[in-house]
């Protein structure tokens, strides 16, 4: 072979080795930055489920973050019961949505303006703690408004005021984003709920797992069960094996009714599982418990109540945005949005309810990307 054929080779090579080279860097400027890591958190600690008081947090930094000073916008997504943070960020459980890829291509095709994305923990023993304070769970709400806002405030140049934070989920995480915006509208401007759990005035009746007799007689078979057992005993079953069997089995409804029961009717001073049940047992009789049963009706519910209470706050929020589907399988989320709604136009706050024919969840990566993401880059103060 020719000594010229050679070096022509070896210039094609060199630039074929430069032009990869070239493109990966382009790749890696054009590309944000996810990080999983471990934050303090406070609010949670000396809970009797024994949720640590570190937990774990998903950040996308946005692809200019590392090449400017300048600060971001922030959004806070929750998750729904039973779902793991992993869920958006390596497995693609929704429709094969991936934090990082979706952020980068909407952000490289100007969809949507340079963002930070933080997606706290949604999970603990029992499956979920809904957001809220308790003495059971422990001080979720606390953790994400306190310990979450300021973690991230405090590491990152984020924009330090409510305009430029919003907060968004799906599901139970939908109806915290609702609630926590509605609670802190110094800490947040602008809200986003997908498929919220809410209800309407029959909501509760509706929801089976709460008051079906299917699962009313579980809880009190496992109620019986724990009785029995010394204190420590029965909290370490509730804790490492009745939940883990219910998984096993498939039943994660019943684990359900526990979580929402320790969140929203907590009893930190009586026997495992530690909630102030809505039904009583009374001469071998199943009756309800009118007090209790107004503490889990004010859970998803007592909507009403809640908008008159909260009238200041939430018009005082930027935007708010109700997004469900038309089919969703759990008939009192439809009915608990359009109720919410029609709440919130009663009293003359501003808001969008979209709604789409799809399930509870079989289309949420459209939502994500389509609606909520671009929702917040309008919405959100840059």
């Amino acid at each position: 072979m020719k000594k010229s054929t050679i070096s022509a080779q070896k210039t094609v090579v060199i630039l074929l080795l430069l032009f990869v080279n070239i493109f990966s860097v382009n790749a890696q400027e054009n590309g944000g930055q996810l990080t999983d890591t471990i934050i303090p958190a406070p609010s949670i600690e000396g809970n009797i489920l024994q949720a640590p008081a570190e937990q774990p947090v998903a950040i996308y930094l946005p692809p200019s973050y590392n090449a400017s000073d300048k600060k971001y916008p922030v959004v806070y997504y929750l998750p729904g019961f039973g779902t793991p943070t992993r869920y958006y960020t390596q497995y693609g459980a929704f429709q094969g949505f991936f934090l990082k890829n979706a952020m980068d291509q909407l952000i490289n095709e100007k969809k949507i303006k340079d963002m930070i994305v933080v997606i706290p923990n949604a999970v603990n023993i029992f499956g979920g703690h809904f957001y809220v304070n308790s003495p059971v769970t422990g001080n979720w709400e606390d953790f994400i408004v306190k310990d979450l806002v300021n973690f991230i405030d405090k590491t990152y140049r984020t924009l330090v005021k409510p305009e430029a934070r919003g907060i968004a989920g799906h599901s139970m995480g939908g109806f915290g984003a609702l609630n926590l915006a509605m609670l802190h509208p110094d800490v947040f401007g602008v809200t986003y709920a997908i498929s919220p759990g809410l209800f309407d005035k029959e909501g509760i009746n509706k929801h089976l797992p709460l008051t079906g007799e299917r699962y009313v007689k579980t809880f009190f078979e496992k109620q019986e069960e724990l009785s029995k057992m010394e204190e420590c005993k029965a909290l370490a079953n509730l804790l490492y094996d009745g939940f883990h069997e219910f998984e096993i089995l498939g039943d994660s409804w019943t684990a359900f009714c526990f979580a929402y029961g320790v969140a929203f009717s907590p009893n930190p001073n009586t026997n495992p599982p530690f909630i102030n049940y809505l039904y009583d047992k009374k001469g071998g009789k199943i009756v309800k418990n009118e007090k209790n049963w107004e503490a889990y009706e004010s859970g998803f519910g007592n909507l009403e109540e809640k908008v008159k209470k909260y009238e200041k706050n939430l018009l005082s929020l930027k935007a708010i945005y109700i997004d469900y589907g038309t089919n969703d399988e759990y008939i009192w989320i439809p009915e608990g949005c359009e109720y919410f709604s029609g709440l919130l136009d009663n009293n003359n706050i501003e808001h969008r309810l979209l709604k789409h024919e799809a399930g509870h969840g079989d289309n949420l990566r459209e939502r994500l990307e389509k609606f909520m993401l671009p929702s917040f880059s309008e919405q959100l103060q840059f």
